[in-house]
């Protein structure tokens, strides 16, 4: 790929960080010659080439640029993306197809089902991580408790959104993050059409993907955290219903009815193999160049 292409001249930021490390990577191998970030107070030098602060609202911003900017400019530089874009999503479905049961099927199969307009909240490992990598339904509003790397509060930051919001939540959550927080369950606010979804790969699945040992007792003790918990005696024990998955036809089948009215919360509980799930994500990346 000609990376160098796909160098910006001028970068528009707003918001907080970037999630993405390969974003990152790129934005800073092939900086861009102006990086403006937009907010009325801070500005992040995510890519360490940061020119100018404009220190308004995101909106106020594009007002006056457009009211500024009247003359077309001829480029090639969107037809360039766009082409990468499309090869990509092509690879991306074709692998997809190809793939056994794992995390990254069983993410395929959760993004389709979930319903227009609602609140998808996302654990802050794993699961972000997935998620980026497909194409979102465009009505649905998504959120991330990102703060210092970690996997607490994402099940209590979802609950107290969906105990003040007008639309219903659904929560996708990594098994660690989710036992972490299960005390976020304790409480009498969790609105009837609150959903969790738990993909339990029985640890912390995501430090496989991360250089290192993998086959020594260190590491399943103390980083991927083995273990063979389930998330139904919580269910239980906070009215949950509950149902669980091993595959995509037991997936599909649980879908018709998880996000239909109920007189209870639920959590979708899908167990996927610890062993498969790092080289199905890794091969992915060289898969979609």
């Amino acid at each position: 790929m000609d990376f160098e292409a796909l160098q910006p001249e001028l970068l528009l930021t707003f918001g907080g960080m970037v999630v993405s490390k390969k974003i990152k990577t790129f934005l800073r191998s092939y900086s861009p010659k102006n990086h403006w970030h937009i907010d009325p107070v801070q500005a992040n030098d995510t890519f360490f080439c940061l020119t100018k602060h404009h220190k308004c609202t995101v909106n106020t911003f594009f007002s006056q640029l457009i009211n500024l900017n009247k003359s077309a400019t001829e480029s090639t530089y969107f037809e360039t993306w766009n082409a990468v874009k499309m090869h990509r999503l092509s690879r991306h479905d074709a692998y997809v197809k190809s793939i056994p049961f794992s995390d990254f099927k069983a993410f395929d199969s959760i993004l389709k089902q979930i319903p227009n307009d609602y609140i998808l909240q996302s654990g802050n490992s794993s699961t972000i991580r997935y998620l980026q990598l497909f194409q979102l339904n465009k009505t649905l509003s998504v959120f991330c408790n990102r703060g210092t790397s970690g996997i607490d509060g994402s099940t209590s930051t979802a609950i107290g959104a969906a105990c003040v919001s007008k639309q219903p939540t659904v929560f996708i959550s990594g098994d660690l993050s989710f036992f972490y927080d299960s005390n976020a369950l304790w409480n009498n606010y969790i609105p009837s059409n609150f959903r969790i979804i738990i993909i339990n790969n029985r640890g912390g699945g995501i430090f496989r993907i991360l250089p290192g040992n993998k086959n020594t007792e260190t590491f399943s003790t103390f980083f991927e955290t083995n273990h063979s918990l389930t998330a139904e005696p919580i269910s239980r024990l906070f009215d949950f219903e509950y149902a669980s998955a091993s595959s995509v036809a037991e997936l599909d089948i649980n879908f018709k009815n998880f996000y239909k009215s109920s007189a209870r919360p639920k959590i979708l509980e899908i167990f996927t193999p610890s062993s498969e799930n790092d080289p199905i994500l890794l091969s992915y990346f060289d898969f979609v160049k």
